[in-house]
């Protein structure tokens, strides 16, 4: 969260970073007054900031549309080299994903949301066309987040729990608290989650959490998504196994 007292912040760098992220799949282009709106900008500003990122090559404009261009790839490049992502991670999934027998990605923690960093896709095998690199999803309803929060210190678990992120999807009830302490309880136990059409409805996810070796902090978790009802108890168990194996070979790589 930017803390706007502190001296040290560049207000003016936030909002340009606000415009970028003004753009998704719903608003691919947009005019300015559109991104003034969406991002809460007096219309001068936002004029500035997006002929700005323009001139950088960030956006391009065809009409009074704006649209980003692949310019912005260059903002994740680091990101993605310098965790070996290409050459190190993407062969690890693409060997789970021949041993599981479905597509396997690997998504990473991000403030109140998962994060897709990385996929290995098998050619007709069920998936979510809306999901690719670089789609969140929140923690508490997928089987990835909840992997994730089953492992988080206390500190950082209540954190999240306390957020406006938790009551997005739940009724806040000291009921459903319980309920929801209790399964990531399970999930500790046994080393993997496990939700059924809790996000997406007919859609099932099994996880693995991924760790930092060094400091043992999980930072992320692999999974798979299946058809409802695809897979007995067994079959589940045994792709549990291969993914906490997956999960194991990937935080060694950190």
């Amino acid at each position: 969260m930017l803390d706007e007292n502190d001296k040290e912040v560049s207000l003016t760098f936030a909002k340009g970073l606000a415009v970028l992220l003004a753009f998704d799949a719903k608003d691919r282009a947009i005019t300015i007054s559109e991104i003034a709106d969406k991002v809460q900008l007096n219309r001068a500003v936002a004029r500035r900031l997006v002929r700005t990122l323009e001139q950088l090559g960030y956006l391009a404009c065809d009409r009074g549309r704006y649209e980003l261009t692949p310019h912005v790839l260059r903002l994740s490049q680091g990101f993605i080299e310098g965790r070996g992502i290409p050459q190190i991670i993407q062969p690890v999934l693409r060997n789970a994903a021949q041993e599981v027998g479905e597509s396997v990605s690997y998504a990473m923690l991000d403030e109140t949301d998962a994060v897709y960093v990385a996929h290995a896709f098998l050619p007709s095998k069920f998936t979510l066309n809306r999901v690719t690199t670089g789609t969140r999803v929140p923690l508490l309803p997928t089987a990835s987040g909840r992997a994730i929060l089953a492992f988080l210190d206390t500190v950082r678990l209540d954190a999240i729990l306390d957020s406006a992120a938790f009551s997005a999807h739940t009724d806040q009830t000291e009921t459903h608290r319980d309920r929801l302490e209790d399964a990531l309880k399970q999930i500790r136990e046994r080393g993997y989650a496990l939700t059924d059409s809790e996000y997406v409805s007919g859609v099932a996810s099994l996880a693995a959490p991924v760790f930092h070796p060094g400091i043992g902090e999980v930072v992320g978790a692999v999974s798979i998504i299946f058809e409802h009802g695809q897979y007995d108890e067994a079959a589940l168990s045994e792709m549990a196994s291969r993914l906490k194996v997956c999960a194991g070979q990937i935080g060694s790589t950190l």
